[in-house]
């Protein structure tokens, strides 16, 4: 992955400059009262940063944003699995327990004669 990312940004870097050295004219740039000159492909790429620089500023609240709630979430998600995990326990247990206690009412004798009719055949 790394070479890639590698590869990847020496692709853009050899680009960066053929931009560079065919696009050397001189331009000027004015805004109210405020004027500059520079070569033609750095007002471009300078442009192009400055819109980049915008734009993640303005995804930055969005960003942070759901990285904190994806850590309450994560959160969450890890208290609701100690509570399964508990009331698993507790289920398990309480399964055992009947199991015993049928075994045991299983086991031990019955008493008929309280329950015979009454008639005393």
């Amino acid at each position: 992955m790394k070479i890639a990312y590698l590869i990847l940004v020496l692709i853009v870097a050899i680009v960066a400059v053929m931009f560079a050295a065919q696009n050397s004219a001189t331009v000027a740039i004015t805004f109210f009262s405020w004027s500059a000159s520079g070569s033609l492909s750095l007002v471009l790429i300078l442009t192009l940063s400055l819109g980049i620089l915008i734009g993640l500023l303005i995804m930055a609240p969005s960003v942070f944003k759901r990285s904190f709630q994806s850590s309450g979430l994560k959160r969450r998600v890890h208290r609701l699995e100690k509570e399964k995990t508990t009331l698993n326990d507790k289920v398990s247990a309480a399964a055992e327990k009947a199991t015993e206690a049928t075994k045991a009412s299983a086991a031990a004798p019955r008493d008929d004669t309280a329950r015979s009719s009454p008639s005393g055949d």
